[in-house]
């Protein structure tokens, strides 16, 4: 089952891997040969979080049931707050700062251990706040909640911000997939049931805690060690709490949802409906958010040299690339996720299929303020504009769940980040649309409309024609893949146009 699942996964997108590996080795300009490297890292990475749920949920949503993995989820979600409260802005703040002095490494030693130092700080006082949670809450989930603690010691010792300022994927990502594979095989030797809740928390959190100390003995190569006084640590605090008040937001409406389903809504197990609809829909999401973190660091490093038009063009191309893969992706979600939930998940969990279909057009929403937020306002230092724009979302989202959960439960909790991500997107496209030129035309968006619309009823149709099952799925993954590619070239669209004459150009060099 496993290995018939990973050969689904893949052929969902094996045209698009073969077209960056060309891309990668082309002599054209349509790529930069190390984005591209990272970005295949990076997607690598991202494609193990999607195999992984095709292994793992069907076995844990059986064996262990909803209510108990209701509390797992409800557990680590509230110590997660105290892991943003420390952490701060340093996952992007981190990036930025490192990609700016990563050519001398002298500079990039000290700004490392500087930031390092701040984040750690930050994370032992967060640590105390926890732990006076923990005994002042005095919860019937005591126990989870202290061995959910162990992620903050975790993200203590994190330091993948400073692999991704100087453009190293590889490291991260190939200690992230063996971190994520560990703890897979963890999970099926000693998760057996609803009493191994303890040891399903255990795995998630110290192979954590592992993952970090592989990536400290990969930092020698980089930087050396050097000592830093506490006016050199206390600089990074200002500029990083800029960054931290949108990380805040952004969580109100991201980590928020799940709180709020806990204490509003009216049934325990729909925190877990609502977790499942909203992983399956992000996890679509890997092929264009895997991007924004390659681009960020070139972004930045390019501006702060001042060439800014070759900021704007990166821009243009990935915003291309978000459209070109968050459209189709919707669509396909409407022809095909319930006939895949009706196999894929036990038949109390019927109802995540059409959270999906309500929640997908978030895929959109997202890829789109990846590009703007992510891409172009934080490595340029548009941070004021980038708050507001999250800040304003995280409002929006907190009064809508606090209206809409008590009655609607999980649903009220889909309307409200389906509104905020929506309205993150627009109002950042406002604060950039004069800065920035996007070589994209009405015409080219209908192209990319037709040719995903077209693909939702007949893959709706094999669904219903072959009943639900994994031969189904892979049938319909395959016709909407052809029907959407196929009329992309008939209709001759732009972006693939633009890759095939970089493959072209490299054949006729080659020759």
């Amino acid at each position: 089952m496993i290995k018939y699942n990973n050969k689904n996964i893949f052929s969902i997108f094996l045209v698009i891997l073969f077209l960056l590996y060309e891309c990668y080795n082309c002599n054209g300009d349509f790529m930069d040969k190390r984005l591209v490297k990272n970005y295949i890292y990076s997607v690598l990475y991202q494609l193990l979080l999607v195999i992984t749920p095709f292994i793992t949920t069907p076995y844990l949503t059986r064996v262990m049931g909803a209510e108990v993995l209701s509390i797992n989820t409800w557990t680590a979600n509230l110590a997660q707050w105290f892991v943003l409260f420390g952490i701060m802005g340093v996952n992007i703040y981190g990036n930025r700062e490192i990609a700016k002095v990563r050519d001398s490494r002298k500079e990039l030693s000290k700004t490392f251990w500087e930031i390092f130092l701040m984040q750690f700080i930050s994370m032992v006082i967060s640590s105390i706040l926890y732990i006076c949670f923990l005994f002042l809450n005095n919860s019937e989930y005591f126990l989870y909640l202290a061995l959910q603690g162990i992620t903050l010691f975790s993200v203590a010792l994190d330091i993948t911000w400073f692999f991704y300022g100087v453009e190293d994927f590889k490291k991260a990502s190939l200690r992230n997939m063996f971190v994520k594979i560990f703890g897979i095989v963890l999970i099926f030797i000693f998760v057996k049931g609803p009493e191994d809740l303890v040891k399903f928390i255990l795995i998630n959190t110290l192979s954590g805690v592992l993952g970090q100390f592989i990536m400290w003995a990969q930092l020698r190569h980089y930087i050396d060690f050097c000592k830093v006084n506490i006016s050199g640590v206390l600089r990074h605090f200002k500029p990083n709490i800029a960054l931290f008040i949108p990380q805040i937001a952004i969580s109100v409406y991201s980590v928020l949802d799940i709180t709020m389903l806990g204490y509003l809504g009216p049934r325990m197990n729909e925190v877990n409906f609502y977790e499942q609809a909203q992983k399956f829909v992000k996890m679509f999401l890997f092929f264009i958010t895997s991007i924004g973190s390659v681009m960020l660091p070139r972004v930045t490093n390019v501006f702060h040299k001042g060439n800014y038009e070759q900021v704007n063009a990166y821009i243009s191309k990935t915003l291309k690339f978000a459209l070109y893969m968050s459209i189709p992706m919707i669509c396909g979600i409407v022809g095909m996720i319930q006939n895949f939930i009706d196999w894929f998940l036990p038949a109390s969990y019927s109802v995540v299929g059409n959270m999906i279909i309500a929640t997908s057009p978030i895929i959109l929403f997202i890829s789109l303020s990846n590009v703007f937020g992510t891409q172009f306002m934080v490595p340029t230092g548009d941070t004021k504009h980038y708050t507001i724009s999250v800040v304003t979302a995280a409002i929006l989202n907190f009064c809508i769940n606090f209206m809409l959960i008590p009655y609607l439960g999980a649903y009220g909790a889909i309307i409200g980040s389906v509104i905020a991500e929506g309205s993150v997107t627009l109002i950042q496209w406002f604060f950039i649309k004069n800065k920035i030129t996007i070589s994209l035309t009405l015409k080219e968006l209908l192209k990319i409309a037709i040719s995903s619309f077209a693909m939702v009823y007949p893959v709706y149709f094999v669904g219903q024609l072959l009943g639900a099952n994994i031969l189904s799925n892979l049938v319909q993954i395959c016709v909407g893949v052809v029907i959407y590619i196929g009329l992309l070239f008939i209709l001759k669209a732009d972006f693939l146009k633009e890759m095939l004459n970089s493959i072209k150009q490299r054949g006729l060099k080659n020759g």
